[in-house]
């Protein structure tokens, strides 16, 4: 997080330099019209200098063009971020080793879902969790540390046709239910279908057994440290990739 603030602040700083470029520009353009004016009225009575009034036009175009592009800083500003971010990306220790078993992990470069799959019985489980849907972008502890405070993540067991769909979310300590609903594998077909009741106003005792169900079935504070991690790591990856194609795109590549 550290390092995006850095590059929003080197962004502003370019944004600022070339506002002040271009009043400098400006300035010296009504500053070079002047001078025109006054050569030619000079001019009128001196038709003798002509190579002065022609030298005097050529440093006013040479300081009015000389100043650096902008696309050309963003660029090397963003190179800078590249280097920076590969130079001291470290692979967290809690994702190196893969998901807990069994579950086994999906992924691809530039799409920001994750999925988790596994079987229980007849049951087929899915745990998806997307990079862009999590509820803080606040990451936990110190600069440096690695891994966001709370992950929110989906659980789907299909058995059949249908599906129990659970929103959950976890610290690495324990795993919350927000919410779970009864559909069909598809999903459900309509927003006005009812999805269930507010999982919070039930039974106590009922949401301690919704737990162990899910618990029972690999959904542990083991499994949402990992996702924890997990989805920190995927985000760096989509990130550094990210700053490179941006580069890419502005330096004309």
């Amino acid at each position: 997080m550290a390092t995006r603030q850095r590059l929003m602040r080197g962004i502003a700083g370019l944004l600022s330099q070339q506002g002040q470029q271009s009043s400098c520009s400006q300035l010296l353009m009504t500053s070079a019209a002047a001078a025109s004016a006054s050569a030619s009225s000079v001019a009128t009575g001196l038709g003798h200098q002509p190579a002065l009034l022609l030298r005097a036009g050529a440093a006013l175009r040479s300081v009015t063009t000389s100043a650096p592009t902008f696309d050309g800083s963003l660029s090397s500003l963003l190179r800078e971020e590249v280097d920076y971010e590969k130079k001291n990306y470290e692979r967290p220790a809690q994702v190196t080793g893969g998901p807990p078993a069994p579950f086994k992990l999906t992924e691809a470069p530039g799409d920001t879902l994750l999925t988790l799959t596994r079987t229980f019985g007849a049951e087929e489980i899915n745990v998806d969790l997307h990079v862009n849907s999590q509820p803080s972008p606040e990451y936990d502890g110190e600069e440096g540390d690695e891994g966001i405070s709370v992950v929110a993540f989906n659980v789907s067991v299909a058995k059949g046709d249908r599906m129990l769909l659970f929103e959950c979310e976890s610290d690495g300590n324990s795993v919350n239910i927000n919410h779970v609903s009864l559909e069909p594998k598809e999903g459900l077909g309509s927003e006005s279908m009812y999805s269930g009741p507010v999982f919070d106003e039930l039974d106590d005792n009922l949401q301690g057994q919704f737990a162990k169900y899910l618990e029972e079935r690999g959904i542990t504070a083991e499994l949402g440290e990992y996702l924890r991690f997990l989805i920190y790591d995927k985000e760096q990856h989509e990130y550094q990739n990210w700053l490179s194609e941006v580069e890419k795109f502005v330096g004309g590549k």
